[in-house]
C-alpha cells in the first residue's frame, strides 16, 4: 500500500485549506497517480503552535509505477504550485504532502524517509491512515494505525474534527 498524507492551514488564491487538498488530489491524478482510496478530512491543532490556523488534513492511497524519488518530485512540485514556502519548520503552510510509506519499502535518505519517521506520534496521519485501513501495519515498528490510535487519550482524539 502507498499512501500519501496531505495537509494544508493556509488559503491559496481563493481555495480555503480543505479545498487546498481537495485541488491537490486533481494535480496528482494529471501527474499519472491513481487515486484508490480518499480518507475523510479532519481538523487538528497546529503543531508546534496551537495559535497557528487548524490544519486540515487527509491520506489517500495510491498506485503509481513512479520510483520513490520521482514521486518525492512530483509531490513537491505540487507543493510549489501552491506557493509553499520552507523557511521555518512546522510553520503555517498551503499544501504538504508527505510519502507516509511506499508498501513496505524501507528508505532512509537524507531527502527522503520512507516510512515517514513520525507517523507513529501524528494522530492526524494515523486516523486518515485508518479510513483507508486501519488493519495498514508500519513495516519497521509491525503495528497497525489503530494499535498506535489506541495509544493516544481519549482527549487527545476528541481534538480531532471530521470537517
Amino acid at each position: 500500500m502507498k499512501i500519501l498524507a496531505l495537509g494544508s492551514n493556509l488559503p491559496f488564491g481563493s481555495n480555503t485549506p480543505k479545498q487546498n487538498l481537495e485541488s491537490a488530489y486533481d494535480l496528482l491524478e494529471l501527474d499519472g497517480i491513481k487515486i484508490l482510496k480518499k480518507s475523510k478530512i479532519y481538523f487538528s491543532e497546529a503543531y508546534p503552535n496551537k495559535l497557528d490556523p487548524l490544519f486540515c488534513n487527509s491520506a489517500i492511497s495510491i498506485e503509481t509505477n513512479l520510483k520513490p524519488f520521482d514521486l518525492l518530485n512530483i509531490v513537491l512540485k505540487i507543493e510549489k504550485k501552491f506557493g509553499r514556502e520552507r523557511k521555518v519548520k512546522n510553520s503555517p503552510r498551503t499544501l504538504d504532502i508527505d510519502i507516509i510509506c511506499y508498501d513496505n519499502l524501507i528508505l532512509n535518505d537524507e531527502n527522503l524517509q520512507i516510512p515517514h519517521p513520525n507517523i507513529q506520534d501524528r494522530l492526524f496521519v494515523l486516523m486518515p491512515i485508518c479510513d483507508l485501513n486501519e488493519n495498514w501495519k508500519h513495516p519497521i515498528h509491525s503495528k497497525t494505525a489503530l494499535e498506535f490510535i489506541k495509544s493516544f487519550s481519549e482527549e487527545q482524539i476528541n481534538k480531532l474534527k471530521k470537517a
